[in-house]
């Protein structure tokens, strides 16, 4: 996503070809204005920038060595050796924040811990699209939880009390769930004994993310059961899904030479980036919109037919205990989303099938016989 335009700066070529930038309120201040000295949107660029524009001087944060203690470089660097990075985070959320603290140490890693206040986390995530700045705060939040509970910064979690703002769709991961014309489109192009309708049939009808879809095989069926434990749970939340006819249909018409359930030609299985990119190829093959990287608008992936399929699932009635179990959720706050929308759809119905517009001879009767009612009562 291009960023915004600063008002007031200047961007300039060097006779070397070397991109600087000024900021020069008028056009009636003397030469090219203030430079600029840092990386161009950096935090230093933006604290400098936003000096030269009020006119006052800089006042850093104090700047130790990079990497010696207490420093965020130095912070970052113990996190990523603890346990709970390596063991119990899931390893798409380390490749998600890996490349954000990688960012931090580049703009931040000589900073003490106590400079990154909860103002620059607001600006970073200012910065950022909805969904990367939801990223960013998780990330920022995790890094000083873990620093308190370890006894290694004894200042407040910058990160702590920033509310998210909620995406469309329901929930805050920003993913489009699918609407049923656009499941029966992407059906329509992709008949049964298709590999992309075999994906497509296992994200709806099991509610898989991508990560458990790719590994999903023979070997996690029982009796017609989906036995699998999440990938995201690291191992700790099984599910369990029966096989919906639809779903047996589709395996049936594509079968895997080995123990994939969604298999490459020689029978083993996907990767979870590969399954990604096989399934958003035949979204875009379909005439669906899909998420362009750096565009705000928004498209339709696997991660929102596994929202379609727990939207369907409420609508149909199913109880929150029976949400959890069948998309490996813990706790109510999932569950009670879906069913509270259920709930409210069926409420509107009932409330529409109620709805009748009283004659203004009704209304003056009504009045009439309250009134007398209210009079008997008084005497």
């Amino acid at each position: 996503m291009p960023k915004p335009r600063l008002p007031f700066l200047r961007r300039c070529v060097t006779q070397h070809g070397k991109v600087v930038y000024y900021v020069k309120l008028s056009s009636r201040q003397r030469g090219r204005g203030t430079r600029i000295n840092a990386p161009y949107y950096s935090e230093a660029f933006m604290q400098a920038y936003h000096a030269a524009v009020r006119g006052t001087p800089i006042t850093s944060a104090p700047v130790v060595a990079k990497n010696s203690k207490g420093t965020v470089s130095w912070l970052i660097k113990l996190y990523r050796e603890s346990r709970d990075w390596c063991h119990n985070l899931s390893h798409g959320t380390r490749k998600q924040r890996g490349p954000i603290y990688k960012r931090m140490e580049e703009q931040a890693g000589d900073l003490p811990l106590s400079a990154i206040t909860r103002k620059k986390v607001e600006e970073g995530m200012s910065a950022r699209t909805d969904n990367q700045a939801r990223h960013f705060l998780n990330a920022v939040s995790a890094l000083y939880r873990w620093a308190i509970a370890n006894e290694l910064f004894d200042g407040r979690n910058p990160a702590e009390g920033i509310t998210r703002t909620r995406s469309d769709g329901g929930d805050n991961d920003g993913h489009l769930p699918w609407p049923i014309e656009l499941i029966e489109k992407f059906e329509k192009r992709w008949p049964v004994g298709t590999k992309e309708r075999l994906v497509f049939d296992v994200y709806l009808y099991v509610g898989l993310r991508r990560g458990d879809a790719a590994k999903l095989g023979k070997q996690h069926i029982r009796h017609g059961i989906v036995h699998l434990v999440t990938e995201k749970s690291q191992g700790k939340m099984p599910i369990y899904v029966p096989i919906h006819p639809e779903l047996t249909k589709s395996i049936k018409a594509c079968p895997s030479s080995g123990l994939a359930i969604i298999g490459k030609d020689n029978g083993t299985n996907y990767t979870k980036e590969s399954l990604g990119n096989l399934f958003r190829e035949a979204v875009e093959a379909a005439g669906i919109p899909v998420t362009k990287k750096g565009s705000k608008e928004k498209g339709y992936s696997a991660h929102g037919l596994r929202k379609a399929s727990a939207t369907i699932a409420a609508e149909s009635g199913a109880s929150e205990a029976e949400l959890n179990a069948m998309f490996g959720w813990s706790g109510h706050q999932m569950a009670q989303l879906y069913t509270k929308n259920a709930d409210r759809k069926k409420l509107a119905v009932r409330a529409t099938q109620k709805w009748k517009r009283p004659s203004s001879e009704e209304v003056a009767r009504d009045s009439e016989l309250a009134f007398l009612q209210l009079e008997k009562e008084r005497g």
